[in-house]
Parts: structure tokens; C-alpha cells; sequence
């Protein structure tokens, strides 16, 4: 298949840059191996413009429903490989399907950074989860541990009040970094323990469920143990950016896309949007912003023949 245009990832980038081309009439496919990205995957949603208060999967629903009126179809398949051949980009799905374009968008978004320690592996969907909003209501009940002094750690600490008897909220460095309302919100409830300058050492469980974990104080360089049935683990985002990489795309030190004010990226036709780029603030809100931004930038470059900052 070949189109004028590919924008890869179906998160808000992706769904917003589709909107856009729709209505550019631009020759354009989306392909994603799934619709929402890290949106799917979010509790309540109270910072994104025209909704007090939304939850990821109803948000979701709304971008799909808004991409339907238009009728744009996203291809869903995996893109697994790409390269640039000549004038075209040739991309390859996990389908087998090859597709071809002279323009691209790169929206593939990012995953959830895990802690890299022992038995994190070993007791993922055992009780580690990368996905508050999916896993809360398993622990009713249950002593928990969040990792993670940020908007998403304080985001399911918040989640999890509801469900959980007690939440120790575990952050490396002597301060919490989630906004105000949050911290105010959860700090204040008796079943969050704070447990600041403190890092989780390891996972242990029974061989089947997770048990305990150990931790250590930094400031005094004790390290004991949690009895806890569930770990959540709220500590940033890698971004997917291995295809970049393979277009000879520049990324900087933390392996994101390198984008200029117009969402070009230093290769030439090639563009990207949202959390795999350099762009400081990973919100929903304005990952979407980015990627109506990008598709503006290439319908310009289409029509000018500019197409890179280098």
C-alpha cells in the first residue's frame, strides 16, 4: 500500500494529526497496533480543555468517535521495520504488510520505564502493574506500594484510595513533584504513608504472588521490608523511538526525537509528534496539540517544499 502520507501511533498525536489530514484531503493512513495509547490506560482526567472531568476510556471513545465521522479507518498492525528508499519511506508491519510513503509522522508515543530490580520481572501481573486503572480494584483491601512522586505515581495513589487499606507512596528524592490539588487530595487521606528519600530495592513474593518489598531509607541507610500484596509502579516513560533510529532520526540524551518548533525532525519528510519527542510537557492535552501542529507543518511543506531543519 502507498500513501502520500503515514502517521504512525493512535495515541492523541496520532488521532489528532488524522483529523487534520482528513480535512486537508490529504492521501494519508494511520496505522497503530491500537487506538488510545497511554490514554486507555487513565483514571480521571481533569486538565483536558472542554472536560471538568472525564476518565481515559470515555476520551478514547470521543477521538475514535470523532475519527469515525470523518471516516478515517486506522490500519492496525505493528510496524516493525523501516527504511528510506530513495524518495520513499518503506515500512513494514508485523502483518507482514508492507506500506510506502514520501512523507511520515512519527506519534509512537512511549511505555511505562520499569524499575529494573530483582523479581520486578518475575511478579509482573502478579502483583507489579504498570496500569492503575486496570488494576485497582484487584487489591480491595490490600497493603500496596506506589513508586513514583509524580502526577501519574499521586494519580493512582488517588485510584487506589478506594480501593486499597494502605498505600505507601515511595519517592527517591526529598520532595514530592505532583501538582498541588493532587498532592493535597491524597497527603491528607490516613491510608497514604509519604515515604520520602526512599528506593525500592527489590520484589519478593512466594513464587506465584508478590509478598513484600524491600526498601531502603536513604537518609538513615535502613533497609527493611513492606508487607504489601501489590506494587504499582508510576516512574516516567521510555519513548518508542527504536524506528526512528532506523531512519537515521536524531534523539537526544534521553532517547526522544528531536523536533524543531514546526515538529520537523532532522531528517528530511520525516516528522513526529507527542511523548516520543523532545517536547518537555507529556500531556494528553498537549500531545494532541503537537500533532494537529505537525500535520499543519507538513500540508505547509507539501505545498512549499520545506521539509527539515537541518
Amino acid at each position: 500500500m502507498r500513501k502520500k502520507l503515514i502517521i504512525l501511533g493512535g495515541g492523541p498525536a496520532g488521532i489528532s494529526a488524522s483529523i487534520y489530514a482528513s480535512r486537508k484531503k490529504i492521501d494519508f493512513a494511520l496505522i497503530t497496533k491500537e487506538l488510545g495509547g497511554q490514554v486507555i490506560k487513565a483514571g480521571e482526567i481533569e486538565n483536558y480543555l472542554g472536560y471538568t472531568l472525564v476518565d481515559g476510556i470515555s476520551l478514547v471513545e470521543k477521538m475514535i468517535e470523532h475519527l469515525k465521522r470523518l471516516g478515517v479507518e486506522p490500519i492496525l498492525d505493528e510496524i516493525v521495520d523501516a527504511r528510506k528508499d530513495g524518495e520513499v519511506f518503506r515500512l513494514v508491519g508485523l502483518s507482514g504488510q508492507e506500506y510506502q510513503c514520501e512523507y511520515l509522522l512519527l506519534c509512537t508515543g512511549s511505555e511505562h520505564r520499569r524499575l529494573n530490580i530483582p523479581g520486578e520481572k518475575e511478579y509482573t501481573g502478579r502483583g507489579v502493574s504498570y496500569c492503575y486503572t486496570c488494576d485497582a480494584p484487584f487489591f480491595k483491601g490490600k497493603d500496596v506500594v506506589v513508586v513514583g512522586g509524580g502526577n501519574s505515581g499521586f494519580e493512582a495513589a488517588e485510584q487506589l484510595i478506594n480501593y486499597a487499606n494502605r498505600i505507601y507512596l515511595v519517592e527517591i528524592s526529598d520532595s514530592f513533584r505532583a501538582d498541588e490539588v493532587l498532592k493535597e487530595k491524597v497527603l491528607t487521606n490516613p491510608k497514604v504513608v509519604p515515604l520520602l528519600k526512599h528506593r525500592v530495592l527489590e520484589i519478593r513474593g512466594d513464587g506465584k504472588l508478590l509478598n513484600e518489598v524491600l526498601v531502603e531509607d536513604l537518609s538513615s541507610n535502613r533497609v527493611y521490608t513492606l508487607r504489601v500484596e501489590g506494587v504499582f509502579v508510576e516512574v516516567g516513560l521510555t519513548p518508542n523511538t527504536d524506528l526512528a533510529k532506523k531512519l537515521g532520526v536524531i534523539l537526544n540524551s534521553r532517547g526522544e526525537i528531536v523536533i524543531d518548533c514546526n515538529n520537523r525532525t532532522s531528517e528530511p519528510r520525516i516528522y513526529a509528534a507527542g511523548d516520543c519527542t523532545s517536547v518537555f510537557a507529556k500531556q494528553i492535552i498537549t500531545a494532541a496539540g503537537e500533532g494537529a501542529k505537525a500535520l499543519l507543518s507538513i500540508y505547509h511543506d507539501m505545498t512549499y517544499g520545506v521539509s527539515s531543519w537541518l
